[in-house]
């Protein structure tokens, strides 16, 4: 299983040169912005590397504005 980084891009940036970056950063996929949210990508990063770790690694990339674990697959605790 993959932790799973939401990425907030930065405005008018090319969401391609982000992915770029958050593979450079470690992430296995990038999945590409959807219609209904086009600000907002998906990078999967190993479960070796541990959510906060994947977390930090997202908020270093150039063009990510910020970065949160899935919500939908992770809850408050410990290394999240």
């Amino acid at each position: 299983m993959s932790v799973r980084v939401i990425v907030k891009l930065a405005e008018d940036r090319d969401w391609s040169a982000v992915a770029d970056g958050l593979k450079m950063a470690g992430a296995e996929r990038v999945h590409a912005p959807r219609e209904s949210l086009p600000d907002r990508a998906v990078a999967l990063f190993s479960d070796e590397l541990g959510v906060s770790a994947a977390v930090d690694a997202a908020r270093g990339v150039e063009g990510v504005v910020d970065a949160e674990p899935d919500a939908m697959r992770y809850t408050s605790g410990p290394g999240t």
